[in-house]
């Protein structure tokens, strides 16, 4: 998440479950005067599912050891799933699902907004796969 994601103020790994599953804190800023939300999630990934497809799940949990960061309210992650395929010629394509309450925000601001910050995300997860080749190009 800290390779797309501009909101992200900090993050760690509460505990791990096993080597595809983790407790999760995060916490991301918004604009003033909302102070930032803070997330815990439980988080589960799979890239054994076959032709190179994989998904990553979250849903949000409690758990002693993280509590809400200072500054910050608690966020509800109800669903997340990325679903990642390859597409073939180095692309993929991604299906993204989310359901969450990022608190104190109105239906209208999801209705209005939210898709667009999804989109945005989208484009941020796309960028920070892009291969940046350093030195001249040569003829292979």
């Amino acid at each position: 998440r800290h390779l797309w994601d501009e909101s992200l103020i900090k993050w760690h790994v509460v505990t791990r479950l096993d080597k595809h599953a983790e407790v999760f804190q995060y916490m991301c800023n918004s604009m003033p005067p909302r102070p930032p939300v803070d997330y815990c999630v439980l988080r589960c990934w799979r890239n054994d599912l076959g032709r190179g497809t994989c998904i990553v799940v979250e849903t949000s949990v409690e758990h002693c050891d993280a509590p809400v960061l200072v500054g910050g309210v608690r966020g509800i992650v109800l669903a997340s799933r990325f679903l990642i395929q390859p597409c073939g010629s180095g692309k993929s394509r991604i299906t993204n699902i989310s359901r969450v309450d990022m608190r104190g925000r109105m239906p209208e601001w999801y209705n209005k907004v939210y898709g667009h910050q999804s989109a945005a995300h989208l484009s941020q997860i796309r960028k920070s796969f892009q291969h940046n080749a350093m030195g001249p190009e040569s003829k292979v």
